[in-house]
């Protein structure tokens, strides 16, 4: 039976390990059907595709869009084309936007008398940098405990490092993955910060935008893996699910750890495998 992860990160964006290795541990997790997910970015997926093959795995090649600013709604792209002109223009500018933010958060860290030389963040990817980076650099250099202390004390809105992002709306997103060819699904929504009656009239818009499915086995849903499975399969969405692994925290998932909670893991999986190759 098909057993997939759909949530991956890698060095591309704000996660420790190259494509190929990411194959690699997809595989010893017993993994078979996987998709790279790195945060506005499609450079992974070349060297993703060509690692599967090479292991014998599904791969589904995605994205995943910060949207909303403070809001952080995000939408996540399966069956992206990696040398898509127009994906690449718009994820060339946001990674842009993204240095510029990161650049103005690590002054305020050195401001508050926590310097952090360029190269401790700017090495840690291949691609986009994100606050992540300046979380392991603020462990390294010994100004935080751990990453998830770096992001409460520091990195998170209302802590005296934030920055503010520049992005573009959830339904934005949502229509410029269909536009694309490609299947919009609405990540974690259990991190979404708005209650549930009002998370409903935004769905239907990002529904109308041409949003396909829900992440609903996710880590951060527990205990609500119910309530947004019943939500998507009404309102006839796919149901995806994956771990967001980045670099084996407790803050993300593990590798595959969301397939066994998942009852319909395979049939949701091949669901979406088969919708990505049409």
């Amino acid at each position: 039976m098909m057993r997939p992860d759909l949530h991956l990160h890698t060095t591309a964006s704000d996660g420790v390990f190259t494509a190929w290795q990411m194959a690699r541990l997809v595989q010893k997790a017993d993994v078979t059907l996987f998709s790279v997910t790195d945060h506005d970015t499609l450079a992974a997926l070349p060297a993703a595709a060509d690692a599967a093959c090479e292991r014998g795995l599904a791969f589904i090649p995605g994205v995943e869009i910060s949207t909303e600013g403070d809001r952080e709604v995000h939408i996540l792209g399966y069956g992206v084309q990696p040398d898509d002109p127009v994906l690449t223009q718009r994820f060339g500018q946001m990674a842009r936007d993204r240095q510029a933010r990161i650049r103005a958060m690590a002054q305020r860290l050195s401001d508050l008398g926590m310097p952090l030389p360029e190269d401790s963040i700017s090495s840690r990817n291949d691609g986009s940098v994100g606050r992540p980076h300046l979380a392991r650099a603020l462990v390294e250099k010994g100004y935080a405990a751990s990453v998830a202390d770096a992001f409460d004390r520091y990195l998170v809105k209302g802590r005296p490092a934030y920055v503010p992002r520049v992005t573009m709306t959830a339904a934005q997103a949502v229509s410029l993955l269909h536009q694309r060819g490609a299947v919009p699904v609405l990540a974690h929504p259990g991190l979404l910060k708005t209650p549930m009656e009002q998370v409903l009239p935004m769905l239907r818009v990002w529904i109308d935008a041409g949003l396909q499915g829900i992440e609903v086995y996710h880590p951060a849903n527990r205990g609500q893996y119910a309530q947004w499975d019943r939500l998507a399969r009404q309102n006839g969405l796919l149901v995806t699910g994956g771990s967001d692994y980045h670099d084996g925290s407790p803050r993300h998932g593990q590798i595959g750890e969301t397939a066994g909670e998942w009852p319909r893991a395979g049939e949701d999986g091949w669901a979406l495998y088969r919708l990505c190759r049409r």
